[in-house]
């Protein structure tokens, strides 16, 4: 498929909109644990990971802090 005009210019206007102030947990791990609740790596879960590119800021924080709750049980 070949990218128009218009999908290059809806692409670029969605990049601008993309939250990068919160960087990414990702620690290139990306196995799951047993359960397969959360990646061992950096405790997301499988759509957190898929979401993570969408969020906004403060769901992206809200996210790391639900990784630290993982991590300490």
């Amino acid at each position: 498929m070949v990218a128009t005009t218009k999908d290059k210019k809806k692409y670029k206007t969605i990049q601008k909109k993309v939250d990068k102030t919160v960087e990414s947990p990702c620690t290139n791990v990306c196995k799951y644990d047993t359960k397969e609740e959360f990646c061992i790596g950096c405790y997301r879960t499988k759509q957190e990971l898929q979401d993570w590119w969408i969020m906004t800021r403060e769901q992206k924080l809200e996210t790391l802090e639900k990784i630290e709750e993982r991590k300490l049980s």
